[in-house]
């Protein structure tokens, strides 16, 4: 699934190559991606997209005040540009076509398909929208935000980072590169975190989503669709393989489809942490 890095990424390119071309149509092409009935998608012909911003794991590609285009890419969308008379294969979900010949289209291989299309009048009228948690490069992100969202709150790092609800776009994969840039547990209790290690929690969160923004920029050369830059990242994929501090085999989780990978020795006190634990699930 797409995070935040590669997110912003995608709304970075979004912003430079889709604003202020005119709009000529938009259709669903399958039925089920588009998740809202008013307004009509007829409403987005003869406007055109003026700004793109993200919130956590939505894109919103803005018309006008009262008109957003609001898309989730769940586990396997992509957005691409091609030219109108490309044939729409049946991985093509959505389709936004420009008066100048070219679409905005968003595509998902694979016979799972999960991602989820919204136009409304405004961002907040989409729920997970609605109930975003905060952003970790805004000013409400703070050591001092951290400690009174975990407070009282017996949930396990992991689960707690990566709760759309608390915090915005941080996904499986940034979550276990920062609880080992934190030297964190991924399933210690958050109300048991000291001022220290929720300072370090902090940092860690926003120098290692930084960084992912930077590699897949790099990666992405300015192209909308790139792969994921996860060859940098220092566990998370890497069970076996040496840990980059203390040298210790990379160890892993796995309950049914979620992974999790951690360093015994710089995370958990030379303890390995059982597999199919119930906190994978909570």
């Amino acid at each position: 699934m797409p995070e935040l890095p590669d997110l912003e990424v995608m709304r970075e390119v979004l912003a430079e190559r889709v604003v202020g071309r005119p709009i000529l149509s938009a259709r669903a092409a399958r039925p089920d991606i588009l998740k809202t009935v008013s307004p009509s998608l007829d409403a987005l012909a003869g406007g055109s997209f003026r700004e793109v911003g993200r919130v956590g794991k939505h894109l919103v590609l803005t018309v006008r005040d009262d008109l957003h285009l609001v898309l989730h890419l769940m586990v396997a969308g992509r957005l691409v540009l091609t030219g109108s008379k490309t044939k729409v294969t049946k991985a093509t979900g959505f389709v936004v076509t420009f008066v100048d010949g070219e679409d905005l289209r968003l595509v998902e291989n694979g016979s799972i398909k999960r991602a989820k299309v919204h136009l409304v009048a405004k961002p907040s009228d989409v729920d997970r929208v609605a109930r975003a948690g905060v952003e970790p490069f805004s000013e409400a992100f703070t050591p001092q935000f951290l400690a009174k969202r975990f407070a009282g709150e017996r949930r396990q790092a992991k689960k707690a980072i990566t709760d759309p609800s608390w915090i915005g776009g941080v996904g499986t994969a940034y979550a276990d590169e920062i609880l080992f840039a934190a030297r964190l547990s991924p399933i210690r209790y958050v109300n048991t975190l000291k001022d220290e290690e929720i300072e370090r929690l902090w940092a860690a969160t926003r120098e290692v989503l930084r960084a992912g923004i930077e590699r897949t920029r790099a990666r992405a050369k300015g192209a909308l669709v790139a792969e994921a830059a996860r060859e940098a990242m220092q566990v998370y994929g890497k069970a076996g393989e040496p840990c980059p501090v203390c040298g210790n085999p990379i160890a892993e989780i796995r309950y049914a489809e979620t992974r999790t990978f951690y360093c015994t020795h710089c995370q958990a006190g030379d303890k390995t942490i059982a597999d199919r634990r119930s906190w994978l699930t909570r």
